[in-house]
C-alpha cells in the first residue's frame, strides 16, 4: 500500500511539472502569437462571411424570373385575353401595380388578374 502511494505521488508530481512546463512554454507562447493576429482573423472572417453572402445572393438571382406577366381569368376561371391591356413587365412591383389598376378598372366579379413570372 505504501509503494502504491509513492508511485501515485511521483506520477502526480511529474504530471504537474509537465503540465506547468507546457502551459508556460507552449500555450502562453501560442496565445501571445495569436493575439498579434486577432485583427487579421476578424477581418478574414468578415470577408469570408461576405463572400458566402454574395455567393448565396448570386445563386438566388439566377432563379429569379426574367420578366413578369399578368394572366387574366374570367368569371368561370378560364384564362382569357383582353385587348389593349399591357401584360408583360420587367419588375414584379410594376406588374402588381398594373394588376391592381386593372382590377379596379374592371369589376372585381368580371375578371381576376394574377401576376406570374416568366423564366424564359
Amino acid at each position: 500500500m505504501m509503494i502504491l502511494n509513492i508511485i501515485i505521488s511521483a506520477a502526480d508530481k511529474t504530471l504537474s511539472i509537465a503540465f506547468r512546463w507546457l502551459d508556460q512554454n507552449l500555450l502562453s507562447s501560442f496565445l501571445n502569437f495569436i493575439k498579434g493576429f486577432e485583427f487579421a482573423i476578424i477581418v478574414a472572417m468578415a470577408v469570408f462571411f461576405l463572400l458566402i453572402s454574395v455567393h448565396i445572393m448570386m445563386r438566388q438571382h439566377k432563379r429569379l424570373p426574367k420578366s413578369y406577366r399578368i394572366v387574366v381569368y374570367d368569371v368561370f376561371g378560364r384564362e382569357t385575353v383582353i385587348d389593349g391591356l399591357r401584360q408583360t413587365f420587367a419588375t414584379h412591383d410594376a406588374a402588381e401595380s398594373y394588376a391592381r389598376l386593372y382590377s379596379e378598372m374592371y369589376e372585381r366579379q368580371q375578371y381576376k388578374f394574377r401576376v406570374i413570372g416568366n423564366f424564359l
